[in-house]
């Protein structure tokens, strides 16, 4: 249904899932976030119609797409998704990004302002420490620590399931592949890439049409109250969408919801 096919920028091959309806002129383009790849969105993908057309990329250094350098900074992201809609030469582009992909959305964003109709963040990266009440971190070295002491791609889903018996079934095999295919680069603790990106003058310059989905950090959403507080003094032009029933991953708890959301936008 997807097809996979490679977008070289002056020095990265990035792979790039795609479904086209060459009738329309309405894209969605999705960017994940950190240690996923772009897998992450085929529930919403699948539940888009078809009369958009749908990309969803693998950033540097995840997924199938080419490998991190000694230099890497966030803004490299930032500049090879912007080099990769460059290429593909189309307009009224819906930006969609999660996590990570936020900030990374939002500057691509300003770079391609001709080609960018609208920016829908999902419980964005906002620059500062995220906010941590349910013991995600801990939960995340624990699934992170099970799947870098199996041996294989196999035993690391069996031992998810073990670990997380709660999940639905797709996502054991979801997590544990997209850590294995994540470049070690990217998982050094801590991090040697560079964090560039001006978080706040990033925001502040999207001039397009953008909605924030807010998790609830009760339930693991990153960000404060507080914190949009600040992000809505910064650009008014952003509208909150609260999900009070959503932790991080809004798309992956609630995919027919948020695709309902999405289409809405779009829409409007």
């Amino acid at each position: 249904m997807y097809k996979e096919s490679y977008i070289h920028t002056n020095d990265v091959a990035i792979n790039l899932a795609s479904r086209k309806n060459s009738k329309s002129n309405i894209n969605i383009f999705f960017v994940h976030g950190f240690l996923e790849r772009w897998q992450s969105w085929i529930q919403i993908m699948d539940l888009l119609p078809e009369k958009y057309n749908v990309f969803s990329a693998d950033l540097r250094g995840f997924g199938r797409s080419g490998r991190t350098l000694d230099s890497h900074k966030r803004s490299t992201w930032a500049k090879d998704i912007s080099q990769v809609i460059s290429k593909l030469e189309i307009k009224n582009i819906f930006l969609v990004g999660h996590s990570l992909g936020g900030p990374i959305v939002s500057a691509v964003a300003n770079y391609n302002k001709n080609q960018v109709s609208g920016v829908i963040l999902e419980d964005p990266f906002l620059g500062s420490q995220p906010v941590d009440k349910t013991g995600r971190a801990n939960r995340g070295k624990l699934v992170a620590d099970t799947i870098d002491n199996s041996k294989n791609l196999n035993e690391a889903i069996k031992n998810l399931i073990k670990l997380r018996p709660d999940w639905r079934d797709d996502i054991p095999v979801e997590i544990a592949t997209a850590r294995k295919l994540t470049d070690k680069y990217l998982l050094q603790v801590p991090r040697k890439f560079k964090d560039d990106f001006s978080i706040e003058e990033i925001y502040k310059q999207v001039k397009c049409r953008i909605i924030l989905n807010h998790s609830n950090p009760n339930f693991g959403g990153i960000n404060s109250s507080e914190k949009l507080e600040n992000l809505k003094n910064i650009n008014p032009k952003i509208e909150i969408q609260n999900w009070e029933k959503s932790g991080h991953n809004i798309h992956r708890d609630f995919p027919k919801e948020f695709s309902e959301k999405l289409i809405n936008y779009i829409e409007k």
